[in-house]
This record gives structure tokens, C-alpha cells and sequence, in this order.
């Protein structure tokens, strides 16, 4: 699928288009709304060139305005991108309409529309204010070897997107919507969640585990750069170190985890990320069959277990790298839940499916400030699952009957130790929990 869109650009002008092109240099003239065509997603599973309008553009030729500003193989200098601008090649039809002339202009194109896109959306669902236009994005980014190839990431203390080059066959990273959005999400994360509360580290990626040192100038000027003495396989892991180690799983695996549900919510399609990177679907698809891969949620004594169990496994890699990989398995399990409550949630209130995911997207906008606070500030703390699904009932308000049931069911499900988990129609549907001890039911708030 890499060069479907080259293939599709050259058949419009062998189609034709050519003979009635304008030249290149029009192109430099244009500004405001501009129509281009572009790679979208018309199904849930393919992607074809449509008419796209770019509002605010002030410079077509590097794809500038109002909602981003392009940075071809950027460095970053007192935390800020610099660089040249990316250009773009068009070659415009008998419609007035742009036609991208290469790879590179197609995926600026596809960027500015998904950015311009995701930027009306977070005012429809709540989240408007909280991101500052235009958005830095680099592209080319230059990489360390192989290991950082195929990739896209937010960095939060540029607040910029970084999009690695793409090497694969299947759809290019930065073509694909549902990944666009799902680093639109970190931005969002990193600022009602983790902006000013906890150190770097608590991201999603340092940029500097796969940026080549060339593109990193001055990374220490106030010494976010410092790390810690690492964890290493054979040292002792005490009680604080399990705790600041769960902390940055849970930490990390929500801010991956809700950024799947993101990508979903805006494509509709539950393995967008597979699109890309096809070696992700059994890992990463929202849509699964088994039982606790729906209803399952990582509690505390899980997620310390396969900490004590890696740091006691021998293996030769720093203790912190290994986090940082579990964190994704424990975010698929919170993005799992999301999709299938969504679903019930569409289902139970009669809404469309796009309609329904934009209100349960709402919801999770509304719960971030609560993660701040149980997750980000109380670093004394575990974070454990059903503190999630507490803020997802307080938000939801008054839940319908198989809303309640899903959710007493990954209660349930979830529970360290044995409890039933019931739902009550009182005042509206509320769920209740008991244990053997103490069979009277209490309600989940």
C-alpha cells in the first residue's frame, strides 16, 4: 500500500489532467482555502484521494498555516524545532484543485487536513483551548539504525509531532488518520495530565532513545535531560522502586491506551495502527473475542507481578526499557474496555456509531483532570484499575442497565481478590459491590 497514492496521482494526469495543468510557481500565490486532493480514509479499510479543503493556508508551497507549520529533518535547540520548511510540489487540474506531485507533498497534505480536523474536533468534544496553533511537525526526522523507522511520536517538550520516515509496504504513518490522532492525544495527555507534575520520563517516548544526536542540540539546558542511576536487571527492587515502576506502567499504558481508543474514535476502524504496521493487529487490535481480553483490566497485584517476574527473569536490559514495553500491553487492555463500552453505550442510548464514540470521548476528556490527580500528583500511591472505572461512572452520570452490567462485569473480573459486583436500579443504574466477609453490597462510586 506504500505507493498506492503515487500510483493514483500518476493515473489523474495520465487520465488527462496534465495537458490542462497550471505550473508549479501558481502554487506559490495561493493562500487562505485552498482545495488539494489527498489520501482519506472513505471505509474502514481503504484510503483513496478525495477533495480536500485547507482552511487558513498562508503558504501552499511549504504548507503553512494556520494549524501547522512543517520542519523537513529538524534539530532541536532550546527545545524548540528549527530547520527549513518542507516544500511541496502541485501540479493544479481543469478544477482548481491541487494535485500533490510527490510522496512528501502528499503526506504534508494528508497532515495539515488530519491536524485541521482533529483541531475542530477537540472543540466539539471539550478540549478546545488546551493546544495553541499552529502545530510544529517535523517530518524526516532522522533516526538512530533501524530501530526507530516507521514511526510517529509526540514530543512534549517541543509540543511537536515527529514523524520518522516509513520503510514498510503498507500505509505510510503519515497517511494514516487513526495514528495522526492518536499522537494528537499525547498532546492533549501531556497537558491536562502530566505538564508540570512529573518529569519526562513519564511520556509516551524520549526522542532521544531513536532521534539521531545530530537533530538534539542543548537537550540539557534545564536539566530535563538528567537521568537517573538506571534499574538494572540484579538490582534489589524494594518497595519504592515497585511503586515508582508500577506508577510509570499505569502511567504510561493509560496515555497509550487512550490514544488507541483516539485513533478509533476518530477513524472507526479498530486496527487503524495494523494499517501501518502489520505486525501490531494481534497486539493492538481494539476488536477481540476473548473474554478477558474485553473484560480484564490490569489490577495492582498484576501489573507488580510481571515487574518482579522480568526483574527476576536475568535478562540483560535496563529495567526501565522493559516499562516501557509492558506499558503498551497494559494500555491495549484499557482501550480494549473503552471500545467494547462504547459499543454497548451505542447501542443502549440508540446513537449512531461515530456519534457514540465522540460522547464517550467527551467522557475521557473529562476524566483526564482526575487522572492528574490519582495518577500524576499522588506519587505516593498505586493507581489500581478500579479507580478508572470510578471516574468513568462519575462522568458517565446516570448509566443505563447494560452499561452497568459491563462495567460490574470488568469490575469483577479485574478484582484482586474475590467480590461480586452487582447492578441496582435505584436513582438510575448503580453498580454494588460485596465480598464473603461482608456479603452487604456497597455501591462503586
Amino acid at each position: 500500500m506504500k505507493r498506492v497514492f503515487s500510483r493514483i496521482t500518476a493515473a489523474i494526469l495520465v487520465a488527462g489532467a496534465l495537458g490542462a495543468c497550471a505550473p508549479q510557481s501558481e502554487s506559490a500565490d495561493q493562500s487562505g482555502n485552498v482545495r488539494v486532493l489527498a489520501p482519506q480514509s472513505n471505509s474502514k479499510a481503504g484510503y483513496s484521494l478525495q477533495t480536500v479543503e485547507l482552511l487558513g493556508i498562508e503558504d501552499l508551497q511549504t504548507v503553512t498555516g494556520k494549524f501547522v507549520r512543517f520542519f523537513l529533518s529538524p534539530r532541536i535547540t532550546n527545545n524548540s524545532l528549527h530547520g527549513r520548511p518542507a516544500v511541496a510540489r502541485f501540479i493544479k487540474n481543469k478544477s482548481g484543485d491541487f494535485i500533490p506531485a510527490n510522496e512528501m507533498t502528499q503526506q504534508l497534505v494528508t497532515i495539515y487536513a488530519h491536524t485541521q480536523k482533529l483541531a475542530l474536533l477537540d472543540e466539539e468534544l471539550g478540549a478546545g483551548g488546551v493546544n495553541q496553533w499552529p502545530r510544529d511537525v517535523g517530518v524526516g526526522v532522522r533516526v538512530k539504525g533501524s530501530s526507530g523507522a516507521n514511526n510517529a511520536f509526540y514530543d512534549g517538550a517541543t509540543d511537536s509531532m515527529l514523524v520518522v520516515p516509513y520503510t514498510q509496504d503498507g500505509l505510510a504513518i503519515a497517511i494514516n488518520g487513526g495514528i495522526l490522532a492518536h499522537e494528537h492525544f499525547h498532546s492533549l495527555f501531556f497537558k491536562l495530565v502530566l505538564k508540570d507534575v512529573v518529569d519526562d520520563d513519564a511520556g509516551v517516548h524520549s526522542r532521544d532513545s531513536f532521534m539521531d544526536d545530530a537533530s538534539i542540540v542543548q537537550e540539557d539546558l534545564s536539566g530535563r535531560g538528567r537521568r537517573e542511576k538506571p534499574v538494572l536487571i540484579g538490582d534489589e527492587l524494594d518497595e519504592a522502586t515497585l511503586l515508582k515502576f508500577h506508577r510509570l506502567a499505569m502511567m504510561r499504558g493509560l496515555n497509550e491506551g487512550l490514544a488507541d481508543f483516539w485513533g478509533w474514535m476518530y477513524t472507526g476502524n479498530p486496527d487503524f495502527i495494523a494499517q501501518s504496521l502489520p505486525s501490531q493487529k494481534r497486539v493492538r487490535s481494539l476488536e477481540v473475542s476473548d473474554l478477558f481480553g474485553i473484560y480484564e483490566l490490569p489490577n495492582k497485584t498484576v501489573v507488580r507481578n510481571n515487574l518482579e517476574l522480568f526483574h527476576a527473569s536475568g535478562e540483560r536490559t535496563k529495567f526501565r526499557d522493559y516499562v516501557t514495553g509492558y506499558a503498551y500491553t497494559v494500555g491495549t487492555q484499557f482501550s480494549r474496555v473503552l471500545k467494547k463500552f462504547t459499543d454497548i453505550y451505542s447501542k443502549e442510548r440508540g446513537l449512531e456509531d461515530l456519534a457514540a464514540r465522540k460522547e464517550v470521548a467527551k467522557l475521557v476528556i473529562k476524566m483526564l483532570p482526575s487522572l492528574k490527580v490519582d495518577l500524576a500528583e499522588k506519587k505516593d500511591t498505586y493507581y489500581t484499575h478500579d479507580q478508572f472505572v470510578q471516574s468513568l461512572v462519575k462522568e458517565l452520570g446516570e448509566m443505563k442497565k447494560k452499561e452497568c452490567e459491563f462495567l460490574a462485569e470488568v469490575l469483577e473480573t479485574s478484582a484482586e481478590t474475590p467480590m461480586v459486583y452487582s447492578c441496582v436500579e435505584e436513582t438510575g443504574w448503580v453498580i454494588k459491590s460485596a465480598t464473603a466477609e461482608n456479603p452487604e453490597a456497597r455501591e462503586v462510586k
